[in-house]
């Protein structure tokens, strides 16, 4: 007559199979761990460009050197780059500005270099100033 319960061998099945699906879990948590990193490194790198367009847009057109038509985005040009911005080390912003379409306009382009981010390292931002 056999009792009631489990085997030995009907135990460790059973905590094979709940190993490997807690590996799979865990494998899971450390992709989306990344993935957020991610996320929040670009929404980081699209932040500091709309605030460096925002503050250039303040600027003079004829007094302004942020502003000169000039520039780069590739390399650090004189008055046209920052880096680490509010203390964010591995983080430089490059701007470059040129004539606009039409009088009194200038076609601002930003890059967010961010070293900390995986993916995504280069966010650029574009738009058109207006001197008032």
């Amino acid at each position: 007559m056999r009792e009631g319960g489990f085997t030995l061998v009907e135990v460790m099945i059973s905590m094979l199979i709940l190993t490997t699906g807690m590996l799979a879990v865990a494998g899971l948590l450390a992709v989306t761990t990344q993935m957020q990193v991610g996320a929040r490194e670009a929404a980081r790198s699209m932040r500091l460009a709309h605030e460096k367009i925002d503050e250039l847009m303040k600027e003079d057109f004829a007094t302004s050197v942020l502003i000169a038509v000039g520039g780069s985005l590739t390399s650090d040009a004189a008055n046209h780059f920052e880096t680490a911005p509010g203390g964010l080390d591995g983080i430089t912003l490059r701007w470059s500005v040129a004539a606009g379409p039409i009088a009194n306009t200038r076609v601002l382009m930003v890059r967010v270099v961010n070293l900390r981010a995986q993916q995504y390292r280069n966010t650029d931002v574009s738009t058109i100033i207006r001197d008032e």
